[in-house]
């Protein structure tokens, strides 16, 4: 996973979340949906967004030795006004020194469809998980476990085109059916993509929301 790889968008667009992202070289699911990982990750980061609909990401890489790249994107995608959101990215170069930085003016479209019914991520409440499952939306893949935590493995579908080579898994705390754990694969890419919910406490949001250019550095119209 580069910086700020297509992939971090997943479940991006809650407000008062924060997520724990990783992807690994290397790994597996095993039937009942719990990961088994063999190799080193590929890389790290974490995503929040802030109560008025802004998105803030900081994500880095790794070598397949596990050695970081020193490569650190951050990025920020604010509301959707009047029609159009602004992305600011920045991109930090440990090795030599250096960042750069853009700033992108999109224009949005509302084609969502709000008869469709929502699919699960992890910024779904335990009532939305215990609705679907009653209603038998979501197949359950088994139980196992997530830091000691007792979960159940939910197959997610994605309304997305190509959908059936992207595997989407939501673990859920198998008492409160809170939402604690996405997993995603997509068939002929490497390692799978995770996402752990955690706390939104100031520190953790920092972590996201950390922009701080290491002083001395240098900006340059590329620095990734």
């Amino acid at each position: 996973m580069t910086p700020l790889d297509g992939n971090d968008l997943v479940d991006a667009g809650q407000t008062g979340l924060v997520r724990h992202t990783y992807g690994y070289f290397s790994a597996h699911q095993s039937p009942d949906g719990s990961l088994v990982h063999s190799g080193p990750k590929r890389g790290e980061g974490y995503q929040y967004t802030a109560p008025d609909g802004t998105a803030y990401q900081r994500n880095w890489s790794y070598h397949e030795d596990g050695s970081p790249t020193g490569i650190i994107g951050h990025g920020v995608t604010g509301p959707v006004v009047n029609g159009k959101q602004v992305v600011a990215l920045t991109i930090i170069n440990r090795v030599d020194h250096t960042y750069s930085q853009t700033r992108t003016e999109y224009a949005v479209t509302g084609d969502a469809d709000p008869a469709e019914s929502p699919t699960l991520s992890l910024a779904s409440s335990p009532s939305e998980v215990q609705q679907a499952l009653r209603s038998g939306q979501v197949p359950r893949l088994g139980t196992t476990r997530i830091d000691g935590t007792p979960v159940t493995a939910l197959s997610i579908a994605l309304p997305l085109p190509d959908a059936e080579s992207i595997h989407l898994t939501l673990y859920v705390d198998a008492r409160t059916h809170q939402p604690l754990r996405t997993v995603t694969v997509v068939d002929g890419n490497p390692g799978p993509y995770v996402a752990d919910r955690i706390p939104a406490t100031p520190g953790n949001i920092a972590k996201a929301t950390d922009d701080s250019i290491p002083a001395g550095y240098t900006q340059v119209d590329r620095a990734g």
